[in-house]
């Protein structure tokens, strides 16, 4: 199968994402790549699906990839929660009625249906969050870049948003957490590290974390429950890595 994202800059960094893919990318080179996302680069070339980034095909892009950015969480376009949600559809040319289902629809998903007429600048940060998401995931992209948005997450609104993030992509869709917590890669089945403008690793999400020497020198420290893993290991109190609360608890109960 034809990887559907592409992404290079210069002659450093370079990856491919394919459907179902659900990646985290972390270091001191985060804001340069989700900056060429949104604005090209000389130096970058992007392709999302058969599409190449530039002026000609932005718009295409653009509706096949949707950034939802940490730095605009405070900013909407609609007076109403409903209106900020319906911004995107509008683009779309969604009949009326249509659109009014697919905002029930979504929000019952995403647990917001009593604030859907409130101000959403009067919301909290967790409930703004997930409006950011809804609204990006609403209009049915290929890929979603999430950027340093999920630890503002209230615990339940996470483990919720990850249930629908799982579910977009068992669908076929490419999630992208752009994060500077290493705690966020957990959820991702792969991590690629950009650092100084360089790919310096890339790979399944624990064989990254077992480069402790690698993370360390980079500034990265590890999990809380990676390292909780290692030291129970080192007691011979476990034989493998369990990498939530739950599967951990079970396996030392065992």
């Amino acid at each position: 199968m034809e990887d559907y994202f592409k992404y290079r800059f210069g002659d450093d960094i370079s990856f491919n994402l394919n459907s179902g893919d659900f990646i985290s990318i972390i270091g001191n080179t985060n804001d340069l790549f989700v900056f060429t996302l949104l604005y090209g680069h000389k130096e970058c070339n992007l392709f999302v699906g058969d599409k190449e980034f530039n002026q000609e095909n932005k718009d295409e892009i653009r509706s096949r990839m949707c950034v939802v950015l940490y730095k605009y969480l405070n900013i909407f376009s609609g007076e109403t929660v409903r209106d900020e949600i319906a911004f995107g559809l509008e683009s779309l040319a969604m009949k009326k009625d249509d659109m009014t289902n697919l905002i029930e629809s979504e929000s019952r998903l995403f647990k917001v249906t009593s604030i859907l007429d409130r101000d959403p600048n009067s919301l909290g940060l967790s409930d703004k969050v997930k409006i950011k998401i809804l609204s990006a995931l609403i209009i049915k992209p290929k890929v979603i870049v999430i950027d340093n948005l999920l630890s503002e997450l209230d615990y339940n609104d996470k483990m919720l948003v990850l249930d629908i993030l799982d579910e977009f992509r068992n669908n076929g869709g490419i999630v992208i957490n752009v994060t500077n917590d290493m705690e966020e890669t957990l959820f991702s089945d792969r991590i690629i590290i950009l650092y100084n403008k360089k790919l310096v690793c890339d790979g399944k999400t624990l064989s990254v974390l077992n480069e402790e020497k690698l993370l360390k020198r980079l500034g990265l420290g590890l999990p809380f429950i990676v390292e909780l893993n290692k030291y129970l290991m080192d007691y011979g109190m476990i034989d493998k890595y369990y990498l939530t609360d739950k599967k951990l608890v079970g396996a030392l109960w065992k």
